[in-house]
């Protein structure tokens, strides 16, 4: 609970002691599913109404801000304004600009908040539409558990649009009243991963009381087996959000029969898993409009104000996400750069693109390395080779299978890897299938083999690519 809610509990202790009927407030409590019947009973069992409202106010203070806005509001159904009154000021203060009014968005805030859901960025602009098909998956899952994956290349907005998706008080009061809870995985070894399980556990316990509370685990065995029991028996009705998961194999601690919201850049992450499982595609690029409203925000420049670069810088990153944030920052600082960084963009110089952004990576450069690295040596060498392919032009299988010397079917195969991990982008609505890359993930390439891969590699593959057509 935040130290404003406790300190006006605390504050006013004696007179919410004085006043209140605690049997009516835990009515409303028990519905908003912040404290249990066993907690209610053990309030009620006190002899006198004093005693009873002293020892709600005490299981109060162990509890989250939710609890407390819940609290506030059984006193307002209660007709206790005088009370109410006095806890508004203790009321959780919504942060950024964007947020709402009204008690259920106060709930809403508090749900996120409490479960570690990142505040929007600086800069945002709504993706209504992906929202939508988002919270539409969520959906599915309210009567079984299962897993929904939103997946994406690098810096295409996945882990803004999965907070976005859940900020939506229908979906958390219909299909995940035992809260939202978020945990950042990224690449991480077993240590690593027993660590975060950990501190999840640790977090959904400090809402239970002290008898409920269970000694950390010491192994992944434990963790999955604490996790198993607190979102079955304690938070049957909950949604946890793992993003950025690199590794299927991390998926199998988490699989313990909850409902489960993810973010990654490979779309067959979940196919190790049991349940029932939902995708979502997130486009690698905003449309113009939307992504030329970034670089207005961070500017602070009317649409129509902006300068022609802005136009060429929207076209030449095809409405990356990560390279709007990045070049919007170093706008913000340096106004007058505009032709500059458009440049830097044109010549592949990802690397003078840099600046702390809300995403996890600094740089274009360093967000494209990531994907490349956890493919197997001898695949990162053949996607090294697809240097040879020209902008925005889409080839088959069989044009690969000539250049790498393997069997069609081979091909095929490693093709569908790099394409589950969005590193390859395929038509098919063609037959054969056909492959082309992202402008940006062939820019780097491009800059990071130059000395490696010559003209004659390129000259090379021109006619196994004419051949094709």
């Amino acid at each position: 609970m935040e130290e404003q809610a406790r300190s006006c509990l605390l504050r006013f202790r004696h007179k919410l002691v004085q006043d209140i009927k605690p049997t009516y407030l835990m009515d409303h409590m028990i519905s908003d599913d912040v404290i249990t019947v066993d907690e209610e009973e053990r309030v009620r069992t006190q002899p006198t109404r004093k005693d009873q409202a002293a020892a709600l106010v005490e299981l109060l203070l162990r509890k989250d801000n939710r609890s407390y806005i819940s609290f506030y509001n059984a006193l307002v159904k209660e007709a206790y304004d005088d009370l109410a009154n006095l806890l508004h000021a203790g009321l959780p203060t919504p942060y950024g600009e964007n947020l709402w009014d009204g008690r259920e968005d106060l709930l809403t805030l508090a749900f996120t908040v409490e479960g570690g859901v990142p505040q929007r960025p600086v800069v945002f602009v709504s993706r209504p539409e992906l929202v939508n098909r988002v919270q539409e998956k969520l959906y599915q899952l309210h009567k079984i558990s299962g897993w929904v994956t939103i997946f994406g290349m690098a810096g295409s907005g996945k882990s803004v649009l999965a907070s976005e998706a859940v900020r939506h008080h229908g979906l958390i009061e219909e299909v995940f009243p035992g809260g939202i809870h978020w945990l950042s995985i990224g690449q991480l070894d077993k240590p690593g991963l027993l660590v975060k399980v950990q501190s999840l556990c640790f977090r959904l316990e400090q809402s239970l009381d002290a008898q409920s509370r269970h000694r950390p685990p010491s192994s992944l065995d434990e963790a999955k087996e604490c996790l198993r029991f607190l979102m079955l028996r304690k938070y049957p009705r909950s949604l946890l959000i793992l993003d950025d998961i690199w590794d299927s194999t991390v998926l199998k601690v988490f699989d313990v029969h909850c409902r489960v919201l993810l973010t990654s850049r490979n779309k067959s992450i979940a196919d190790s898993v049991s349940g029932s499982k939902h995708e979502v595609e997130v486009e690698s690029g905003l449309d113009d409009k939307k992504a030329l409203e970034i670089l207005a925000l961070y500017t602070k420049t009317e649409l129509k104000k902006l300068p022609t670069e802005a136009h060429s810088i929207v076209r030449e990153c095809k409405g990356s996400p990560l390279v709007l944030s990045l070049i919007g920052a170093l706008l913000k600082e340096k106004p007058n750069r505009w032709p500059y960084y458009l440049r830097q963009l044109q010549q592949k110089q990802f690397k003078r693109i840099r600046k702390s952004s809300s995403y996890d990576y600094d740089a274009l450069d360093q967000a494209m390395a990531a994907s490349i690295e956890v493919l197997p040596e001898e695949h990162q060498e053949l996607y090294k080779d697809l240097t040879v392919l020209e902008k925005d032009v889409k080839i088959p299988a069989k044009v690969l299978s000539v250049l790498w010397d393997l069997e069609l079917e081979e091909v095929e195969d490693i093709l569908h890897e790099f394409v589950n991990k969005s590193l390859l982008f395929v038509d098919s609505h063609n037959k054969p299938h056909l492959y082309y890359l992202h402008d940006l993930q062939l820019d780097f390439l491009l800059e990071q083999n130059r000395d490696q891969i010559g003209e004659c590699a390129r000259a090379a593959c021109a006619p196994c690519a004419r051949a094709s057509y």
